[in-house]
């Protein structure tokens, strides 16, 4: 039987759409909490660290836009041994056990499944998940064995199932020689999510497409305390504004050129006052020109601009592209030279910039030139982090620029 070495258990993170924009927004709110944590593993589908400290981890899930599953893991090493997978599943069996006495289920089914992340074979995991089967039921123990057609089991089947509260997500991480064995403790509400971007009572496909998920991963790259003061001088359909609030902000600004976009972020804060029973007296709105954002906006006054301008349209010929391109740019230009007037010191702009039919928007020297560093997000040239779906011709390109 191969020697297994324990180390510190860690906290698995479960990466959502895109990887690297998820570990961004993990990092920056440890940071931004004072929590110290050391990376043990990064790869496209999960980010596990340690820490000293135990993290509050139902808190955290419900912060986090970009994580879709948080699991407490167990560092293993095999290091090639020929017995590994039996003592893999002697390890799985392990876990189980302290499972089940943590659970109690007495008389109930224990549902138990597995969600696999990197170069594992799946068959060998359903005849280890039969193994296990036979194992608890010699035991007295009745069980099912969960499965889905993906290799990892989705947060609506880990729900439906409730394998978090009377079951097993059990987690095995493959990376070279080492596993990572643990189970989920949390999952992404994907029906809250989904609530309040298609439940709200007004939603513009035209203005207010930003999803919830990325609007609440920007404001956590802010890293604004609570009490900071955050605007969204294009906030469209409210969007940014609604998971500030979740999010326990109390000083929040708002502000669009159309006095509809306005009525209709009015219109879902209002509904989301009642459905989660928020205070939104701290929420003022404006209609106005970003342009003239110092008319209205009291000058450093702000601690974070967190925004999604209007991007175009969805869909351009390759001269019109060109053509959008140079009269957003003047936009944008014109916005960040009062962004520089009514941010503080330090302050930050978490902004969106449009890529066109792959065309990039070429201001990043001149948002520069008005007073702003890049924060890097990657390592990329210019350190942005693109966030896109299969066949979109406008990209998202997201950067952090910092007054100076």
């Amino acid at each position: 039987m191969g020697i297994t070495l324990f180390k510190k258990s860690g906290t698995g993170f479960i990466l959502g759409h895109v990887p690297a924009l998820s570990r961004q927004e993990i990092i920056r709110t440890l940071a931004h909490e004072n929590i110290d944590f050391k990376e043990v593993l990064a790869t496209r589908e999960v980010f596990l660290i340690e820490t000293n400290s135990q993290l509050n981890v139902k808190e955290l899930q419900e912060r986090l836009g970009g994580t879709v599953k948080i699991s407490k893991l167990q560092i293993l090493s095999y290091k090639k041994d020929p017995n590994s997978n039996l003592q893999l599943t002697n390890n799985i069996l392990e876990l189980i056990v302290k499972r089940l006495k943590d659970l109690d289920i007495k008389d109930k089914k224990f549902q138990f499944g597995f969600s696999l992340y990197g170069n594992i074979d799946v068959k060998e995991f359903q005849k280890i998940g039969l193994t296990i089967k036979r194992w608890l039921k010699e035991k007295g123990v009745n069980s099912r064995l969960v499965v889905s057609k993906e290799k990892t089991l989705s947060s609506v089947i880990v729900k439906k199932e409730r394998l978090i509260e009377s079951g097993a997500d059990i987690v095995v991480i493959k990376d070279k020689d080492d596993y990572y064995l643990g189970y989920t403790v949390s999952i992404q509400g994907f029906e809250e999510y989904s609530q309040r971007d298609y439940g709200r009572p007004t939603r513009d496909d035209k203005s207010g497409m930003l999803p919830p998920k990325l609007a609440k991963i920007m404001i956590n790259l802010s890293q604004t305390d609570s009490v900071g003061t955050i605007l969204d001088p294009f906030c469209g359909s409210g969007t940014i504004l609604q998971e500030a609030l979740l999010l326990g902000y109390k000083n929040i600004l708002g502000g669009d050129i159309s006095q509809k976009a306005v009525a209709f972020a009015q219109n879902n804060l209002n509904w989301l006052k009642t459905k989660y029973g928020l205070d939104i007296s701290g929420v003022k709105i404006y209609q106005l020109d970003a342009k003239d954002l110092s008319m209205m906006i009291e000058q450093s006054s702000v601690d974070a601009i967190v925004t999604e301008p209007y991007l175009g349209p969805t869909q351009s010929s390759k001269l019109k592209a060109q053509n959008l391109i140079s009269e957003l740019s003047n936009l944008y230009i014109k916005s960040f030279q009062e962004f520089y007037k009514v941010l503080k010191p330090g302050g930050r702009a978490v902004i969106i910039l449009p890529i066109i039919n792959g065309q990039l928007m070429d201001i990043l020297e001149q948002i520069k030139s008005i007073g702003f560093i890049v924060e890097p997000l990657s390592d990329e040239p210019r350190g942005s982090i693109v966030y896109s779906r299969e066949g979109q011709r406008v990209e998202r390109e997201i950067f952090i620029f910092q007054k100076i």
